[in-house]
């Protein structure tokens, strides 16, 4: 059955449902005050009232009661919200209604990671987080670089770190689990009348479930908040952080999943060996310089420095298979530094029924990086002597941006918003290798429309029209000088009410969202192909090879305690699809091999020739993106100091390459947790506050893939099927126990 194309009208007209009933309201109605809340320097604002989007919030103290090893376990209660969760650790790849789904390595994930105002990217491609410095998570669904600029392409995490008074006084915090996990964290904070400030020290270590999976995260942190007076503050936030991290735990198809899960001896991934070391500075001023306007600035710098190990060696210079088992024979050792540098000026005021925000944002990014040969290696029928230098770049990356956000009243149930930005991005490199130097430029122009009209005092419809953009990287535009900028037109529709059910008060969020993303840059080979696989008619340059569509439904629902029970649930239908996405050459043999054959039949020596083998993609579904998801939580209080909290996630079967072939099966995780809170006598005479848990995650020791990719014959059969796959298995039934005192 042919497909129908999406209708762009009905997202229209349901916005002008909203219209329709106000076009007969009196002149004469009082409209209601409004407030701008969007900000990239500050999230001070829980109230999602007139927000034309779907927005999600959540607190430091729900991010503390999950007793959380990686950011997805809080985010998986947000509908939309996926991630590539490869191995243990914090180190994640968030992604938004699937917009980057098919890219699992070390490119951006297309959702904007701000701290602090600070938009955050790793080089690796995943962003580590610090769990233990959270003050509040708000995520923003839909195109927001009309906010956050490069790379919002369907949305942004927003995270503000610890601060204020509410972290004065002395707290000790331990855990302990599965594998050898450990946790500790001591934090120290005062609160004076024009002072409040706190430092605080975590340690995290994991033996790790998998083979070579250690992990090991120190940091210091801390904030202090000066208030000049009554309106105005000052707030020098810093973060230094250690961490390491070793293989994330993969394996080579479905029978090493079966039998050894674990890869011991038999696994190495792409890459291995993390030392990351991580610094965040940042120096914030605010002034509500009247009862409705606020000045807000910020100056920062975020420094990361990495090296790590890549591209495992599949044949030796005899031309023998590498097994895995050979754990340490790695081609690559990478260097990478990156300063992120920049300030941001913001202001808004109301105006009664008009309120209005203007900001500028100016950031230079620098990368440095560097790759060496770990040790001698044949590459393409070349040898490559260890120590040899491969690559050896410089970048600088400057943005100078505008931006602002008008809202309006138009009568007393619709409220209007309309933001726009403008980015001007210079890009250079050098080349150290080579001697040269690249340089380019993009204007970028991003913008909102949207809208929100109350139905009724607990009811509202909103919609938006929003944009998102990527620009390719100056390494791609050195294949295609034509290359053009990735964008996103994200269309969304949603209700957002209060009600009954059985009972229990419930605040429910439904959303129908369509976002066409056009342009995205990939080798006109095909994603992570080879450059042998290059024929007369189709060359190994990066292009615009097409674009994808993604489409479908999300409902959050919560409801307030009663009966000494609440509920929460999120439920996602995704359909993610390539609109186009023509030449795709899947490597059958040894895809480095010098002997090219023209067709299967001829490969009959797989270890040392290559077939590349086309599929038009285009009407594929996007991997790792499973139609159905859905996240139900029950929290049962049995007495005032006792939480007992069950979660049941599905996540449904989705395509684990990009032909359509292999899958990744559906799974269901079930978990539960006991949080006990009570005053007791800990220390001297007064009573501290004392918070023991106990939380055992996979409480049915299933053992279901966390994620499965794959993209050639990885073992160099000449097959390509299931025992291709990467696979990280879940570690099964894991607990975790501690307990949290507050002097």
């Amino acid at each position: 059955m042919q497909r129908k194309p999406f209708n762009h009208s009905v997202l229209f007209s349901a916005l002008l449902m909203a219209f329709s009933q106000t076009i007969q309201a009196q002149q004469s109605e009082q409209l209601s005050p409004v407030t701008v809340t969007s900000s990239t320097i500050e999230d001070r604002f829980e109230s999602n009232s007139d927000v034309p989007a779907s927005i999600t919030f959540i607190s430091g103290e729900m991010v503390e009661e999950k007793h959380a090893q990686n950011i997805i376990e809080v985010l998986r209660s947000i509908p939309g919200v996926t991630a590539d969760l490869a191995g243990e650790g914090d180190g994640i790849k968030i992604k938004i209604r699937g917009i980057d789904n098919q890219r699992y390595m070390g490119e951006k994930p297309g959702v904007a990671i701000v701290i602090d105002g600070v938009p955050v990217f790793e080089r690796t491609g995943k962003v580590n987080i610090d769990l233990d410095n959270i003050q509040s998570i708000r995520v923003v669904k839909g195109g927001a670089s009309y906010l956050y600029g490069e790379d919002a392409l369907a949305g942004a995490v927003i995270i503000t770190t610890k601060r204020g008074v509410a972290h004065s006084g002395v707290t000790l915090e331990a855990d302990v689990g599965s594998y050898g996990y450990t946790r500790t964290l001591l934090k120290a904070g005062m609160a004076e009348e024009d002072f409040a400030g706190h430092v605080q020290v975590t340690d995290r270590h994991n033996d790790g479930y998998y083979a070579l999976s250690q992990r090991d995260a120190e940091a210091v942190s801390g904030a202090f908040e000066y208030y000049i007076d009554d309106s105005s503050e000052l707030t020098f936030g810093f973060e230094d952080a250690e961490r390491f991290r070793d293989r994330d735990g993969s394996v080579r198809g479905v029978t090493a999943a079966e039998e050894n899960p674990t890869g011991e001896g038999e696994g190495r991934g792409y890459t291995r060996m993390f030392n990351v070391d991580l610094q965040r500075l940042n120096l914030t001023y605010s002034n509500d310089f009247s009862d409705t306007g606020n000045f807000s600035a910020v100056v920062y710098q975020y420094e990361d420095i990495t090296d790590f190990w890549s591209s495992p060696i599949k044949v030796d210079l005899d031309g023998n298979f590498v097994g895995d088992d050979q754990v340490d024979r790695y081609a690559n050792l990478n260097f990478y530094e990156q300063q992120q540098r920049g300030a941001k000026f913001e202001m808004r005021d109301s105006f009664g029924d008009f309120a209005v925000m203007g900001g500028v944002e100016l950031k230079k990014n620098t990368y440095d990086s560097q790759t060496v040969a770990k040790e001698t290696y044949s590459s393409r029928g070349r040898i490559v002597a260890e120590g040899t230098v491969t690559s050896d770049s410089y970048l600088e990356e400057t943005t100078k941006a505008v931006y602002a956000e008008a809202k309006m009243a138009v009568t007393p149930e619709t409220t209007v918003t309309a933001n726009y930005r403008f980015d001007n991005i210079q890009l250079d490199d050098y080349d150290r290798l080579d001697d040269t130097s690249r340089d380019d430029s993009f204007n970028m122009h991003s913008w909102r429309i949207g809208a929100d009209h109350n139905l009724s005092e607990v009811t509202s419809l909103y919609g938006s029209i929003s944009t998102g953009f990527r620009t390719p990287s100056l390494s791609e535009m050195e294949t295609n000088s034509a290359l053009e900028p990735e964008t996103n037109l994200n269309y969304e529709i949603g209700l957002r009410s209060q009600t009954r059910l059985f009972g229990w008060k419930t605040m429910l969020n439904s959303s129908l969202f369509y976002i066409n993303r056009k342009d995205f840059i990939t080798s006109s080979i095909g994603q992570y192909v080879n450059g042998n696989a290059e024929t007369d008619e189709v060359f190994d340059i990066y292009d615009n090879i097409g674009h994808t569509t993604s489409k479908g439904f999300e409902l959050a629902m919560h409801t307030e305690k009663k009966h000494n029970v609440s509920f929460d649930f999120a439920y996602t239908f995704l359909i993610n699809k390539f609109e186009s996405y023509d030449n795709f050459f899947l490597a059958l043999g040894n895809p480095y091999a010098r002997t090219q054959v023209d067709s299967e039949a001829e490969l009959v020596d797989p270890l040392n020739q290559v077939f590349f083998k086309h599929y038009d993609n285009s009407g594929n579904y996007v991997p790792r993106s499973p139609m159905h998801s859905a996240n139900f939580r029950t929290h049962w209080y049995p007495t005032s100091k006792l939480t007992i909290t069950t979660e049941i996630d599905y996540r449904g079967e989705s395509y684990a390459d990009e032909i359509n072939q292999e899958k990744l099966p559906a799974r269901t995780l079930i978990n539960v947790g006991l949080v006990y809170k009570t005053k007791a006598q800990v220390s001297g005479g007064r009573a501290s506050d004392l918070t023991l848990f106990f939380k055992v995650d996979n409480i049915m020791d299933d053992q279901f893939y966390s994620i499965a990719r794959a993209h050639a014959d990885g073992n160099y059969d000449g097959v390509y099927n299931a025992e291709d796959l990467s696979i990280n298995v879940d570690p099964g039934r894991v607990f975790m126990a501690g307990f949290k005192v507050k002097f």
